[in-house]
């Protein structure tokens, strides 16, 4: 008896401690399903704000590039013809790569003046759209990021603009937008989660959502002020935007019209000022799943029965939920990293993909010469343009030298520039002549090496720039400047002759009647005698003024008995004429032809000009000597000096007039001076050519 009394004790004990349990754990059971709701809501919130973030930053770095194009900046700089014709299938190269709605142009007034979109009924071509803020923000000279409804063609949209920069000052001529759609944002993102998630622009107005029939509604009640400001900023159409029946009750709880009650996270957009991603999750269903069981199997007994029975399960009952607590959490954060490093996984994948495109667009549209060499200097890839202008293809070249390519004159120009980056690891620019059945070509060529980490070459890129029609317009205008300066020399021999022969034997008949006068009135008019004698004094002076002025603009010495002595002879002439001490040396000069020998005497001419006027000076040296098969002059006084540069700005005739002169003579000239150190003005002039013929 005393053992069945036990027993029924014990039986009873452990029927109050199982339904003890029971009931306590669906009271903990229900608060940690809430808490669990509440967390993942939190979690999904955050994940879908990143990766519509990382979405909508996807298409910044295209539109950028779109804005560099050269055709893009032509179009807008001049919008007409041709011009308009290349940007437009620029355009539409862009759309399909991108898989975006359309990409346009606008110019500085928001006037579209391309599209992709502009053969469809709904082209805008011709609109204005000034009042865009993606369109403002770009013409500061920033990216633009927008979302809103379009005007024209009633499709959502991600707006993305950059400024369109042309000329070495970067002037803004226009802007460059694409627009993606909005649709594979929700299909790839906001669909892909479970419970209700919204993006709300300002003023909480839905632009997307996996709920459509809420799109374009308001989240929550709307003032009369409030609705007239989405009216005026005309983002998201013409309304009406009804309120969709959501009222907050705190920060993280909200209600429907029918009761329903939702926990909701809310964080705003990066890069997005007033955009939200808003998540809800309906608690009703969380709440019933753990209720309903409790309801049917409960009653006023169990809870007295758990007062008693509390005590001695309430210590391992509070050890088991902590454990299944952590281990649920542990669990829930593996299922979230999982979906995180997929997501992140899927975007990098897309990254790539949209990399590669762009670069593989750079390869093929630039009018660049782009190639790829091994450190052994083989070709490893070459551009389509590369291919069109030697006539072979990356499958003919890949694997061989510039020997096994090209003729061996044009090889020794290649593999000359490329052993100078191969062996200083530096990039190198250089100017590259060579001639193909098609004609000679003229490239300016920028070589660059690849290291590893160990800091040794492993590539060899080179980008070349068809310069042969600006080599050729250089051509063209140091022949005309060249026949201009000859021009010059031929008026100034001209007019010395002039002054020397005509002028010159008009005084001397002048002076001979003046003598005749002086020795006729001498014995009867003392006074006119010495008028005449005054007048041939005055005519002897204007004589010896004119052979002055013949001989400056053309001394016969330079073509009697050369530069040296023509030099000598004038350092001498402007000594005595300024008062300065000019010191003239050379060296044995061999016979030079005479355009240089004329470049020689101009440029000593101009510079003691320049000195005897500006510098102040009381000493000059003009020095001529050979060295390395040129003839160098120096001029170099002890004036106050001045900076090169700035008077290089000022556009000074006098020195621009050196350098052409010494150009046109195949030299160079370089001015070396500075404010107190007197100025120093070095000729060089090779008297013979690359190929060790004399000039």
């Amino acid at each position: 008896m005393r053992l069945r009394t036990i027993l029924l004790v014990l039986s009873l004990l452990a029927s109050i401690s199982t339904a003890v349990g029971g009931f306590y754990y669906f009271f903990s059971l229900r608060e940690r399903e809430f808490n669990k709701a509440s967390w993942r809501a939190a979690a999904r919130t955050e994940v879908i704000r990143d990766q519509l973030g990382s979405y909508l930053a996807g298409n910044l770095k295209s539109v950028r590039a779109l804005a560099g194009l050269d055709e893009i900046g032509s179009a807008l700089e001049r919008p007409e013809g041709e011009r308009l014709a290349r940007a437009n299938r620029r355009l539409d190269h862009f759309k399909e790569s991108l898989e975006v709605d359309v990409c346009y142009l606008m110019d500085s007034r928001g006037l579209v003046l391309a599209s992709s979109n502009r053969h469809d009924p709904d082209s805008f071509v011709g609109d204005n759209y000034g009042f865009r803020p993606y369109f403002k923000e770009a013409l500061t000279g920033k990216a633009g990021k927008y979302l809103a409804l379009g005007l024209t063609s009633k499709k959502r949209g991600a707006y993305y603009s950059y400024p369109v920069r042309v000329g070495d000052n970067g002037r803004i001529v226009g802007v460059a937008v694409i627009k993606a759609p909005i649709r594979i944002m929700e299909r790839e993102v906001i669909n892909s989660f479970e419970g209700i998630t919204l993006l709300t622009g300002p003023h909480d107005i839905i632009f997307s959502s996996n709920r459509p029939q809420w799109l374009f509604g308001a989240l929550w009640r709307k003032t009369p002020w409030q609705t007239a400001q989405v009216a005026e900023s005309r983002q998201f159409g013409k309304g009406p935007w009804e309120w969709i029946g959501f009222t907050r009750k705190s920060s993280t709880l909200a209600v429907n019209e029918t009761g329903e009650l939702f926990l909701i996270f809310s964080l705003e957009l990066t890069g997005y000022l007033g955009w939200n991603v808003v998540h809800l999750e309906n608690l009703q269903p969380a709440g019933a799943a753990v209720l309903s069981p409790l309801a049917k199997t409960t009653g006023l007994a169990v809870i007295l029965l758990c007062l008693l029975a509390g005590g001695s399960v309430y210590y391992l009952h509070r050890k088991a939920g902590l454990a299944i607590d952590r281990r649920a959490a542990v669990e829930e954060d593996l299922r979230l990293t999982q979906e995180k490093l997929e997501h992140y996984s899927r975007d990098l994948e897309r990254q790539v993909r949209e990399r590669t495109l762009e670069i593989t667009s750079f390869l093929t549209y630039t009018p660049a010469l782009v190639y790829m060499k091994d450190c052994q200097g083989k070709y490893t890839m070459v551009n389509p343009r590369w291919e069109d202008l030697f006539g072979l293809t990356d499958a003919q070249v890949k694997g061989k030298s510039v020997y096994e390519v090209f003729s061996p004159e044009t090889a020794d120009i290649f593999w000359g520039n490329d052993l100078l980056v191969l062996n200083s690891r530096l990039p190198r620019q250089a100017e590259e002549r060579f001639s193909l059945e098609s004609g000679v070509y003229n490239y300016l060529s920028v070589r660059f090496p690849i290291l590893d980490e160990a800091g040794d070459v492993t590539r060899l890129c080179g980008i070349s720039v068809d310069i042969t029609d600006l080599k050729k317009a250089q051509d063209r205008l140091r022949k005309l400047s060249g026949g201009i300066i000859n021009s010059q020399e031929n008026e100034r021999t001209a007019i010395a002759r002039e002054l020397h022969d005509e002028l010159g034997q008009v005084l001397t008949a002048l002076r001979m009647d003046a003598v005749w006068l002086r020795d006729r009135l001498g014995s009867t008019d003392g006074k006119a005698a010495s008028r005449a004698m005054n007048m041939c004094d005055l005519i002897d002076k204007t004589i010896s003024d004119v052979r002055h002025i013949a001989t400056r603009l053309r001394p016969p010495v330079l073509d009697d008995l050369g530069l040296g002595d023509a030099l000598e002879w004038y350092t001498s002439e402007y000594e005595k004429r300024t008062g300065l001490v000019c010191v003239f040396s050379r060296a044995a000069l061999p016979p030079l032809d005479k355009s240089k020998a004329i470049t020689v005497f101009r440029v000593v001419q101009e510079a003691l000009t320049n000195a005897a006027r500006h510098s102040e000076a009381s000493h000059v040296e003009v020095a001529l000597r050979l060295e390395d098969d040129a003839l160098e002059v120096r001029v170099e006084d002890n004036g106050r000096g001045f900076d090169p540069e700035a008077e290089s700005d000022r556009d000074s005739l006098g020195l621009a007039g050196m350098r052409e002169r010494a150009l046109l003579a195949g030299g160079e000239l370089r001015i070396i001076s500075g404010p107190g150190q007197g100025a120093v003005v070095l000729l060089r002039i090779p008297l013979r050519n690359r190929y060790g013929e004399v000039a």
